[in-house]
């Protein structure tokens, strides 16, 4: 499977080598299939949402909660709740994963 290089992908990439993230001790391989030569593969969980619940573990403003809140009945809330109470949700899968269903 390719590498996602999108700008988002790259975003989540960086922010996940972050300290505050890093501290969860994460294994990439939880939000992300590996690929030959990096664990960042392309994205297992929906993009948006990981872009919501990492913003909110770093205090940084979302490009995303408003648009999951608009289109999935409160989704961005919901998920930003959970990473202040640092509690993993279940992130939906990516549509093209191949981990749905």
């Amino acid at each position: 499977m390719e590498i996602d290089d999108s700008a988002l992908a790259r975003k989540l990439r960086d922010w996940s080598t972050r300290p505050e993230i890093m501290a969860h001790n994460w294994a990439p391989r939880l939000f992300w299939r590996a690929a030959p030569d990096t664990p960042y593969g392309y994205p297992r969980v929906a993009p948006s949402e990981l872009e919501v619940y990492f913003a909110t573990l770093l205090g940084e403003p979302s490009e995303y909660r408003a648009q999951l809140d608009r289109t999935h009945a409160g989704r961005g809330a919901f998920l930003a709740a959970n990473a202040r109470r640092h509690e993993l949700p279940l992130f939906s899968p990516h549509p093209a994963s191949g981990d749905a269903g």
